[in-house]
């Protein structure tokens, strides 16, 4: 697995595992975090395990045409979590805050889950698998809290997918929000505060 990471101060209490997007990698999401600048955070950058033609790296394997090509993204994920848990990390004190693909990934990542974690933020992200959603929800994961984030204007992503997000993990039992902000396919900085009361304050 290639990792970076880093700790914004010494007394740290919670985890943010960060997620790229699409063609992304291990640096993609450092500006992120630093734009944030939260205090008492490790902040853990995985890079995706896929190569892409156009350079930089994928979390998705379409080779496959249901969701077992995300399953060797969703072993690095677990293992990160697992040795986030050796060094003392408790898994209510860990979040995922992905963006675009690492949004999506979050998202199919936690509902099938046997443990719940602090919570996670998908930026721009949409369900891939809409229809098997809530019978892939495991009761165990549902104590993880969700606050979606998207731009009104992104033209990638469309926003509607992160209503659909929303309306899907309300009716699967999760505690979710869903927030939109006037931004392109691009990480809304202006939803620091919200963040900073998601994770820092809970």
């Amino acid at each position: 697995m290639t990792l970076k990471s880093f700790s914004s101060s010494e007394d740290i209490k919670t985890v943010v595992i960060m997620l790229h997007g699409w063609t992304g990698d291990v640096n993609s999401m450092l500006p992120i975090s630093k734009a944030l600048n939260l205090k008492h955070i490790k902040w853990v950058f995985p890079q995706a395990p896929f190569n892409v033609t156009k350079g930089g790296y994928s979390w998705f394997n379409k080779k496959n045409h249901d969701y077992s090509h995300l399953n060797l993204s969703f072993e690095l994920l677990i293992n990160l979590i697992n040795d986030l848990n050796k060094e003392g990390f408790s898994n209510s004190s860990i979040y995922i805050l992905g963006f675009s693909q690492g949004a999506c990934l979050a998202m199919e990542f936690i509902i099938r889950q046997t443990f719940s974690i602090g919570g996670i933020i998908p930026v721009a992200g949409f369900i891939q698998y809409k229809k098997k959603f809530i019978e892939s929800s495991l009761y165990e994961s549902k104590e993880t809290r969700v606050l979606l984030l998207h731009g009104k204007r992104d033209k990638v992503v469309l926003p509607y997918n992160s209503t659909i997000a929303q309306k899907l993990f309300i009716n699967a039992g999760y505690k979710s929000k869903l927030y939109f902000f006037n931004s392109r396919h691009k990480f809304p900085i202006e939803a620091k505060g919200l963040i900073k009361q998601f994770i820092v304050d809970g």
